[in-house]
């Protein structure tokens, strides 16, 4: 409090973004109620984790309190490669919590992970139907896809073993030895799959094409009838995209 303070008296802004990677739920409650207290009114959002701590009212208070957005990693969501991660946390959870923000008129960014060693074509694509569905109920309103990468201090990188993957020998490195290349046997090919990741995120966050197969993001169609002559003769050179195997009502369910 006393350094918000300080920073509105030097700068006359009262905005904030809170630095910590997972700023921790006591903490954003002892704040918010100090906010509240004092009657000093500013804006601010921060990065966290989304634990079940975050309970409605928490959120609720959080709001009253200035709290904008907050932003999260949901990674894959898939809660086998999220256990594989030991990210703590599952899809289900997620979802309670981004909704419970939601409702609170705060506003959720997802940071999501593609390319995460074992990772195959079918988890790629029932992950874009799980974030399509919370897109669809309102627990989100932003996200991100960012391409996986091992790096060499990380668990990954320490223990390629653990993950299914097999390290390629460094690169001569010239001032730091941080990103590792690896082969991962599922032979995925993640860089087909990241253009449609990301196009339908573009389309879902602007309110566009949340109630079509997910398959359709991906060019050329996998199946259906022939658009044009050119995608025809693209066809056999693409990877085939999966149907999903998400039930459709999946975070309406866990939403209850």
């Amino acid at each position: 409090m006393q350094r918000i303070r300080a920073l509105i008296a030097e700068t006359d802004e009262t905005g904030f973004h809170l630095v910590d990677e997972a700023a921790p739920p006591a903490g954003m409650r002892a704040l918010a109620k100090r906010l509240i207290d004092e009657k000093l009114s500013i804006t601010w959002w921060g990065n966290i984790r989304f634990e079940k701590t975050f309970t409605p009212e928490l959120c609720r208070l959080l709001a009253a309190a200035g709290c904008v957005a907050v932003s999260g990693g949901l990674e894959v969501a898939s809660d086998r490669l999220l256990k594989l991660m030991q990210k703590g946390v599952t899809v289900e959870q997620v979802a309670r919590v981004t909704r419970a923000f939601s409702d609170a008129g705060i506003m959720v960014h997802a940071y999501l992970m593609y390319g995460f060693p074992t990772e195959t074509a079918q988890d790629t694509i029932d992950a874009l139907e799980r974030v399509r569905q919370l897109f669809t109920a309102g627990c989100i309103q932003s996200a991100y896809w960012h391409r996986f990468a091992a790096t060499a201090h990380a668990p990954i990188g320490l223990h390629p073993e653990g993950y299914g993957i097999t390290l390629r020998p460094p690169r001569s490195v010239m001032f730091a030895h941080n990103d590792i290349e690896f082969d991962d046997p599922v032979g995925t090919d993640h860089d087909f799959l990241g253009s449609g990741l990301r196009k339908a995120l573009y389309n879902y966050m602007h309110g566009v094409g949340l109630d079509a197969d997910v398959r359709e993001w991906f060019e050329p169609p996998p199946e259906g009838p022939r658009r044009s002559g050119r995608q025809h003769a693209r066809r056999g050179s693409v990877p085939s995209v999966p149907v999903t195997t998400v039930p459709p009502d999946l975070i309406e369910r866990f939403l209850g």
